[in-house]
This record gives C-alpha cells, sequence and structure tokens, in this order.
C-alpha cells in the first residue's frame, strides 16, 4: 500500500521530466532542420577550415593568439588533424581513431600527458562546432528549462545538456540556447574546470547546405550567466566539406 502511495506523488514528476525532455528534443529537432538537416550532415564524409583564437586576460589585454588548420573524416572512422606553425617551427597533432601522435619540427612528442592535452583540445573543437547536429546522439541527459534573456537581451529556447555520468561532479553542465523563432542555435554555457563560460554564435555562414559558425565570443560569467569579461574572440574560415 506505502509503495502504491509513493508511486502515485512520483507520477507527477516522473510525467513532467518526460515532458521537458520531448519538448527538448522538439526543439533541438527543429534546430537541426534550420541548420541543413540532419540528413545533410549524415552524408558529410570529412570536412576541413581554419580557426583563429584571440584570447585575453580580465584586463582586456590581448594574451596570445593563434591560427590553427583542422580537419576531420568520419568514414570509414572518426580520425582528423590540426597544424600550425610557431616561431617558424611546424607543429602536427594526428588522431589515427586509435593513438595520437605530435610532431615538433622533425621531432615527435611522445609524452603521453602532453598527448592527451593535445587530443582534448582536437575533440574539444570538433565537439562544439558540430552542434546542433549531434545533440541527439549517445545517451545525453536533456532538460528543457523554458525561456529565458540572455546577457544582451535576446530571448532563447534554454536546453540543459548533461553529456556524461550526471552523478559525477566533474561531468560538465551545458545550456544551449535557441533562437525563439527561427531555432538557430545562439550560443550556449558551459561549466566546466571550475568556472562558466558562455559563447555566443555572432556571425553563421552556410557552407554546402549547412549553416555553421564563422564568428564566435566567449566570456568568463558567472552562474547566472552575468558577464565578467571577454575571454576569446573566435573566426572559423577556408571551409571545405566533402560528402
Amino acid at each position: 500500500m506505502k509503495k502504491a502511495f509513493l508511486l502515485l506523488l512520483l507520477l507527477p514528476l516522473l510525467s513532467c521530466s518526460s515532458g521537458s525532455e520531448e519538448k527538448a528534443v522538439e526543439i533541438i529537432e527543429k534546430s537541426i532542420a534550420a541548420h541543413g538537416g540532419a540528413s545533410r550532415y549524415e552524408a558529410l564524409n570529412s570536412f576541413s577550415f581554419v580557426k583563429n583564437s584571440l584570447l585575453f586576460d580580465e584586463t582586456g589585454e590581448l594574451e596570445s593568439q593563434s591560427e590553427v588548420n583542422h580537419s576531420y573524416r568520419y568514414k570509414p572512422f572518426f580520425e582528423g588533424v590540426m597544424s600550425w606553425e610557431k616561431d617558424s617551427i611546424k607543429h602536427e597533432f594526428k588522431f589515427d581513431g586509435l593513438k595520437a601522435s605530435y610532431k615538433m619540427g622533425a621531432n615527435e612528442i611522445q609524452n603521453p600527458g602532453f598527448l592527451q592535452s593535445r587530443k582534448l583540445d582536437f575533440e574539444g573543437t570538433h565537439y562544439v562546432l558540430v552542434k546542433p547536429f549531434d545533440l541527439l546522439k549517445s545517451a545525453k541527459k536533456l532538460e528543457y528549462l523554458g525561456r529565458t534573456r540572455l546577457a544582451n537581451e535576446l530571448e532563447v529556447e534554454n536546453i540543459m545538456v548533461v553529456d556524461g555520468d550526471p552523478e559525477d561532479a566533474a561531468t560538465d553542465v551545458w545550456w544551449y540556447f535557441f533562437d525563439v523563432q527561427s531555432y538557430q542555435l545562439v550560443g550556449y554555457r558551459v561549466k566546466t574546470s571550475g568556472h562558466f563560460a558562455q559563447v555566443y554564435n555572432k556571425e553563421l555562414d552556410l557552407q554546402d547546405g549547412l549553416l555553421l559558425p564563422s564568428k564566435r565570443e566567449s566570456y568568463r560569467v558567472d552562474s547566472a550567466g552575468n558577464h565578467l569579461y571577454l575571454r576569446a574572440a573566435y573566426s572559423f574560415d577556408k571551409f571545405q566539406l566533402n560528402f
């Protein structure tokens, strides 16, 4: 009898949670369609681009800048390359689907910790660039949080995504923001490594049927999304997509 009573108490909560996830899926599906559609993205075999980054400190001073060539291939398996020059020396990171390697000039770097750090850079750039196309892949926890206003006063649909074990304190938590009319991805907030960052898509470009970011700004923010300072400005160009 007690179990039946407890189940009756939990039913509205379970129904609410299910409805929230269904609403999140609905919005994400509309966003994927607005960015070119799932079928177009799934047909993509490989792509490459150049990423330019400007990093600023909390006083607004330029901390560093870089220009990195990225290429990713999906089929027959996920692999790719990052390459750049620094002080006239070529740097190249490769992931062949199984292992990572890194060359600085003619020297191969084999330090496991360093390779893992570069692999995270490689995967991280891909992870944030291909949103919203992969938001419904793998076992992500999705929760629709309703409409909210960002620091720039833009009203957006807000979806929280936990991509990993929600019980693990080290798991990153993401909030994705979608335009209430076009459903295009406006930006996202992420809680990672003890701080919050908020990224805005400042410009989007249509590349062979896929709407991809061409300019982004990243702000260090507090937990409510209030801007603390501009942390980075990114541009993505020279896209080449192969289907």
